[in-house]
Order: C-alpha cells, then sequence, then structure tokens
C-alpha cells in the first residue's frame, strides 16, 4: 500500500487520507446491507473482512497526534497494523521530538 511506504505525510496530505479511508470503510460495511448505524455496519464488516479493521486504524491514524496514538497502542486498538508499518507513518507523519522517539521505541522489539 503507497502509503505505508510514503516518505513524508503533510497535515493536509493526511487529512485527505483520512477522509479516503472513512468513505472505504463506509462503503465496505455498506456491502452488509444492513439497517443499522455506521458503528454496526463496521462491527459486521469487521466480522468479514480481514483487512477492514486495518483500514479504520490507518484512516483514524491520519487524525490522531503522537499521544492518541500511544493510547491507542496501550489499548491494542492498532493489533491490526504491524508494528514496522505503524513505526513508518510516524516516521513519515512527524516531525522528530522526544515524543516520537518514545513512541518509535515502544515499537521496536527488545
Amino acid at each position: 500500500e503507497p502509503v505505508l511506504k510514503a516518505p513524508e505525510l503533510s497535515e493536509p496530505a493526511t487529512q485527505f487520507m483520512h477522509y479516503l479511508y472513512l468513505e472505504a470503510a463506509k462503503s465496505a460495511a455498506e456491502l452488509f446491507h444492513t439497517d443499522g448505524s455506521a458503528e454496526v455496519l463496521f462491527k459486521i464488516a469487521a466480522k468479514y473482512a480481514v483487512e477492514f479493521e486495518k483500514l479504520q486504524s490507518i484512516g483514524q491514524f491520519m487524525v490522531m497526534r503522537l499521544d492518541d496514538i500511544q493510547r491507542w497502542l496501550e489499548q491494542g486498538k492498532f493489533k491490526s497494523v504491524k508494528a514496522k508499518e505503524l513505526s513508518h507513518l510516524v516516521t513519515a507523519t512527524f516531525d522528530e521530538s522526544e515524543k516520537r522517539r518514545s513512541l518509535l521505541n515502544s515499537l521496536t522489539p527488545n
């Protein structure tokens, strides 16, 4: 996936990618034709589509701050995204800082 290999992602690019991922997730969920809420549609789609959870996670990543990403990691919400992929996204999206270094260190196996 090109997004996971991008050398740099600007803020406008991440906003646009968030929108695209959200629309893709909605479209995928609608394939299951249920009259439920968006949350119900997403749960049904996630049950049947292996990559759906990853699609949602990366889409949400695009509008997160480093603190949000760390919290999601602690809560296990990025389980569908490989550590290497997430590390690359963090490096491409955020400028060098102590928070970024700390987050990248937490993604590196000991």
